[in-house]
Protein backbone atom coordinates (compact mmCIF):
# COMPACT_ATOMS: atom_id res chain seq x y z
CA UNK A 1 0.00 0.00 0.00
CA UNK A 2 1.40 3.38 -1.01
CA UNK A 3 1.77 6.12 1.57
CA UNK A 4 0.13 9.45 0.73
CA UNK A 5 2.40 11.98 -0.92
CA UNK A 6 -0.12 14.80 -1.28
CA UNK A 7 -2.61 16.26 1.17
CA UNK A 8 -5.98 17.62 0.07
CA UNK A 9 -7.64 19.95 2.58
CA UNK A 10 -11.36 20.68 2.24
CA UNK A 11 -14.13 22.21 4.36
CA UNK A 12 -15.93 19.43 6.25
CA UNK A 13 -18.96 21.70 6.82
CA UNK A 14 -19.60 22.06 3.09
CA UNK A 15 -21.64 19.34 1.42
CA UNK A 16 -20.14 20.03 -2.00
CA UNK A 17 -16.61 20.00 -0.57
CA UNK A 18 -17.22 16.72 1.25
CA UNK A 19 -18.63 15.15 -1.92
CA UNK A 20 -15.57 16.41 -3.81
CA UNK A 21 -13.33 14.73 -1.21
CA UNK A 22 -15.21 11.43 -1.65
CA UNK A 23 -14.81 11.69 -5.43
CA UNK A 24 -11.07 12.34 -5.10
CA UNK A 25 -10.73 9.36 -2.75
CA UNK A 26 -12.51 7.12 -5.28
CA UNK A 27 -10.35 8.39 -8.17
CA UNK A 28 -7.09 8.10 -6.20
CA UNK A 29 -6.41 4.46 -7.02
CA UNK A 30 -2.78 4.66 -5.89
CA UNK A 31 -3.71 6.28 -2.56
CA UNK A 32 -1.25 9.13 -3.10
CA UNK A 33 -3.60 11.73 -1.61
CA UNK A 34 -4.38 12.03 2.08
CA UNK A 35 -7.72 13.72 2.70
CA UNK A 36 -7.98 16.09 5.65
CA UNK A 37 -10.48 18.68 6.62
CA UNK A 38 -9.35 22.27 6.84
CA UNK A 39 -10.61 22.24 10.40
CA UNK A 40 -8.15 19.48 11.38
CA UNK A 41 -5.27 20.63 9.16
CA UNK A 42 -5.14 24.36 9.77
CA UNK A 43 -1.53 24.09 10.90
CA UNK A 44 -0.65 23.15 7.30
CA UNK A 45 -2.15 26.38 5.99
CA UNK A 46 0.21 28.88 7.58
CA UNK A 47 0.42 31.90 5.34
CA UNK A 48 -3.18 31.64 4.13
CA UNK A 49 -5.11 34.62 5.55
CA UNK A 50 -7.59 33.50 8.20
CA UNK A 51 -10.51 35.14 6.39
CA UNK A 52 -9.64 33.24 3.16
CA UNK A 53 -8.89 29.78 4.55
CA UNK A 54 -12.37 28.33 3.82
CA UNK A 55 -12.74 29.98 0.40
CA UNK A 56 -11.15 27.09 -1.51
CA UNK A 57 -9.65 23.65 -1.30
CA UNK A 58 -5.91 23.38 -0.76
CA UNK A 59 -3.27 20.89 -1.93
CA UNK A 60 0.04 20.26 -0.17
CA UNK A 61 2.67 18.79 -2.51
CA UNK A 62 5.25 16.16 -1.59
CA UNK A 63 7.86 18.93 -1.37
CA UNK A 64 5.66 20.89 1.07
CA UNK A 65 4.37 23.43 -1.45
CA UNK A 66 0.88 24.84 -1.04
CA UNK A 67 -1.57 25.44 -3.88
CA UNK A 68 -5.05 26.85 -3.34
CA UNK A 69 -8.25 26.94 -5.40
CA UNK A 70 -7.73 27.07 -9.16
CA UNK A 71 -3.96 26.85 -8.70
CA UNK A 72 -4.47 23.52 -6.87
CA UNK A 73 -6.31 21.90 -9.80
CA UNK A 74 -3.17 20.91 -11.79
CA UNK A 75 -1.55 19.65 -8.56
CA UNK A 76 -4.58 17.48 -7.89
CA UNK A 77 -4.62 16.19 -11.47
CA UNK A 78 -0.90 15.35 -11.27
CA UNK A 79 -1.52 13.30 -8.12
CA UNK A 80 -4.17 11.15 -9.79
CA UNK A 81 -3.35 8.10 -11.94
CA UNK A 82 -2.30 9.07 -15.46
CA UNK A 83 -2.74 12.76 -14.67
CA UNK A 84 0.88 13.94 -14.43
CA UNK A 85 1.22 14.85 -18.10
CA UNK A 86 -2.09 16.66 -18.23
CA UNK A 87 -1.34 18.53 -15.01
CA UNK A 88 1.95 19.80 -16.46
CA UNK A 89 0.26 20.83 -19.72
CA UNK A 90 -2.47 22.61 -17.78
CA UNK A 91 0.01 24.45 -15.56
CA UNK A 92 2.13 25.45 -18.56
CA UNK A 93 -0.73 27.01 -20.51
CA UNK A 94 -1.84 30.49 -19.55
CA UNK A 95 -5.05 30.09 -21.56
CA UNK A 96 -5.96 26.77 -19.92
CA UNK A 97 -5.18 28.06 -16.43
CA UNK A 98 -7.29 31.15 -17.12
CA UNK A 99 -10.18 28.82 -18.02
CA UNK A 100 -9.56 26.77 -14.86
CA UNK A 101 -9.61 29.91 -12.70
CA UNK A 102 -12.80 31.16 -14.38
CA UNK A 103 -14.53 27.81 -13.89
CA UNK A 104 -13.32 27.57 -10.30
CA UNK A 105 -14.67 31.07 -9.56
CA UNK A 106 -18.00 30.04 -11.10
CA UNK A 107 -18.13 26.96 -8.85
CA UNK A 108 -17.33 28.97 -5.73
CA UNK A 109 -20.11 31.42 -6.57
CA UNK A 110 -22.44 28.45 -7.08
CA UNK A 111 -21.27 26.96 -3.77
CA UNK A 112 -22.02 30.18 -1.93
CA UNK A 113 -25.50 30.35 -3.43
CA UNK A 114 -26.22 26.83 -2.25
CA UNK A 115 -25.23 27.94 1.26
CA UNK A 116 -23.54 24.63 1.86
CA UNK A 117 -21.93 25.63 5.13
CA UNK A 118 -23.61 24.03 8.09
CA UNK A 119 -23.69 25.96 11.31
CA UNK A 120 -22.99 23.24 13.88
CA UNK A 121 -24.51 25.30 16.69
CA UNK A 122 -27.79 25.73 14.82
CA UNK A 123 -27.86 22.04 13.91
CA UNK A 124 -27.16 21.01 17.51
CA UNK A 125 -29.82 23.38 18.81
CA UNK A 126 -32.34 21.99 16.32
CA UNK A 127 -31.60 18.43 17.41
CA UNK A 128 -31.80 19.34 21.08
CA UNK A 129 -35.40 20.51 20.79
Amino acid sequence: MATPEYILLFDRDCGICSAFGRWVHAADLRRRIELRTIQSGRDLLRGVPEDRIFDAFHMITPSGGLATGGDAVPVLIEALPMGAGFGRILRGSGALMSAVHSFYQFLTRFRDRLVCRVDARATSAGLAR
